[in-house]
């Protein structure tokens, strides 16, 4: 399992020293920049011991993040008010401990926001999962380097190590992204025979994404769903020829 970090956009060299030193504390290293914009000499000043996670870190595009990672996990401070508004559903930070030490043969990468602006929803739409920090006060929005610290001291909670071990002797077979893709092609190919409203479609699928990121399936689990949706399009298509 790996808990990588990417930051969008990132402005101020402080908040980007600060999160390698974060990561630095809970033994994470890899750390992304998508379309930077500080001073890297100034934000390696506020890393401390973190500077290696910072030296190390790396520039690329979120398409290659997309790629890279089988779950990458937005984060936002507003939350949906419609059911129908996918995008923002989100979990909490507990829940997020808990999916990430669950799948624990996934990759994933922690998406944090521009300081000004967060993540817009375009860039929530490629994320698997959302995850919202609850203040319990109206004033939600929290520093990138505050709420990253808040995610990551959720997750060490829960390290595998202290996590009670079951024997088993079976081996489970956890369904690969390669897997899931192809389920969620299905899913689409089985809307559009079904005539399912176009303007919905997105929507379906999102939240067919994001079901599937919050449980663990596996290879056996996916091939079944699988192979109900191709019996179901043989189906309509069988219809539709008499």
């Amino acid at each position: 399992m790996t808990v990588a970090v990417a930051l969008i956009e990132p402005q101020y060299p402080v908040n980007v020293g600060h999160i390698a030193r974060l990561m630095k504390n809970f033994g994470h290293k890899s750390l992304y920049f998508v379309n930077p914009h500080f001073d890297n000499t100034e934000a390696e000043k506020y890393s401390t011991h973190g500077s290696d996670v910072l030296v190390s870190a790396k520039t690329v595009t979120l398409g290659h993040l997309r790629k890279k990672f089988d779950i990458l996990i937005g984060t936002t401070a507003i939350q949906a008010i419609s059911r129908l508004n996918v995008l923002r559903e989100s979990i909490s930070a507990e829940q997020l401990a808990k999916i990430i030490h669950d799948s624990s043969t996934k990759n994933f990468c922690i998406l944090l926001g521009r300081e000004s602006s967060g993540l817009n929803n375009e860039e929530l739409e490629l994320c698997n999962l959302v995850v919202t920090i609850d203040t319990k006060t109206n004033y939600k929005t929290m520093n990138v380097a505050h709420a990253l610290a808040i995610l990551l001291y959720e997750i060490s909670k829960l390290h595998p190590s202290e996590l009670p071990v079951k024997k088993s002797k079976k081996i489970v077979d956890l369904a690969s992204q390669k897997d899931i893709d192809l389920l969620l092609h299905y899913i689409g190919k089985l809307a559009d025979a079904g005539n399912y409203d176009l303007h919905k479609k997105p929507l379906l699928e999102a939240a067919a994404k994001k079901t599937l990121a919050k449980s663990v399936p596996t290879t056996k689990d996916i091939m079944l769903l699988m192979s109900l949706l191709r019996k179901s399009l043989l189906t309509i298509e069988r219809l539709r020829r008499k």
